[in-house]
């Protein structure tokens, strides 16, 4: 049978959500096969939907992404009717051939989801940070991850699961990154492998502002220490729990020495300015490979801004550290970025 469907889920996206609907169905999907959930819009969100002749189903009030999934499962009965269940956000744009390689990627028997790749939408001199990071993240990582079986994350944006899988994971998630403790899920319940297909390609909207980037990748960062918290990954012994101690260790360290720098050069101003050099150099020649594989010169243009924004990644992921781990602070909030 091999059927498909695509729940998304939406929260006062009208400025988005034509654009995702449309690129889902001109890359196949037929309107009856595509499930919106209106989580207490009030900007008509649903409407819009709507009139593309999907099906909609609302909320009266928001209840956060995760709920708003398992009860659009639920109520629409997909499970049942369908053989594989799509995510997309509502600011996600697919490419036309995404499902088909969902559907290729699901005739292995043993994938229980597939991860696809996220683009960044061209706007200004953040998003073209935005669209190194992924880049960096796309070619250095997810690739590794998908070989030794530790996929860490498949992207809200950009996730597709088996419907029995689905069906066994639990979306009334404590953590504020449904889509990394969902994960994690598929790999302690050892309900099958998790796939990355680069060719499954999304484009999706990112933060405009330094104060949405910020509180962006605070969420993040926080979510994905309250995740490895969750499920015991920092002393547990499996694949999985040694990649996220050997990925979140790194980030600690590389973030430590970063921040400081300027004491450094202070004390051994040659080392530091032959380390704060060589890394700037291996940055340079990836952003330089990255704008000739994505067609993105503003990935090269909006070098001399990526000291700072470096400077305020390895901050935001020190402090969530603190506050998670050390201070054991509850973070429930949810942030959405403003559309445009």
């Amino acid at each position: 049978m091999n059927r498909l469907c695509v729940l998304l889920p939406a929260k006062d996206e009208r400025l988005g959500i034509s654009k995702t609907v449309t690129s889902v169905l001109n890359a196949g999907v037929p309107a009856a096969d595509i499930y919106v959930i209106d989580d207490g819009s009030s900007d008509g969100t649903g409407e819009i939907a709507r009139s593309f002749g999907v099906n909609v189903l609302r909320n009266p009030k928001n209840i956060g992404k995760a709920l708003a999934l398992s009860r659009g499962a639920r109520d629409f009965g997909v499970v049942d009717r369908y053989d594989y269940i799509c995510l997309m956000d509502a600011d996600t744009e697919v490419c036309e051939g995404y499902f088909d390689v969902v559907r290729r990627a699901f005739s292995d028997a043993s994938i229980a989801a597939i991860c696809g790749r996220a683009k960044s939408t061209p706007h200004n001199w953040l998003t073209a940070y935005r669209c190194l990071a992924y880049w960096m993240s796309h070619a250095i990582y997810k690739g590794g991850q998908s070989n030794m079986g530790v996929i860490t994350v498949t992207p809200g944006c950009a996730s597709s699961f088996r419907a029995d899988v689905f069906s066994k994971l639990d979306w009334n998630t404590d953590t504020i990154v449904e889509d990394m403790d969902c994960t994690i899920q598929v790999h302690r319940k050892k309900l099958g492998r998790i796939l990355y297909q680069r060719d499954a390609v999304v484009s999706t909207q990112d933060p405009r502002t330094v104060r949405d980037y910020i509180k962006q990748i605070y969420r993040w960062d926080t979510g994905t220490w309250q995740v490895g918290q969750k499920y015991g990954m920092a002393t547990g012994l499996s694949k999985i729990d040694w990649e996220f101690k050997l990925l979140m260790g790194e980030g600690l360290v590389f973030s430590a020495l970063y921040l400081l720098l300027p004491a450094l050069l202070l004390v051994r101003p040659r080392i530091a300015a032959y380390g704060a050099g060589m890394d700037f150099a291996v940055l340079v020649v990836l952003a330089f490979v990255c704008a000739i594989r994505e067609r993105r010169m503003d990935v090269i243009t909006a070098l001399p801004t990526y000291e700072v924004l470096r400077f305020v990644d390895c901050s935001v992921f020190l402090y969530s550290f603190w506050k998670t781990v050390i201070q054991r602070k509850q973070v429930r909030g949810w942030f959405a970025v403003k559309r445009y």
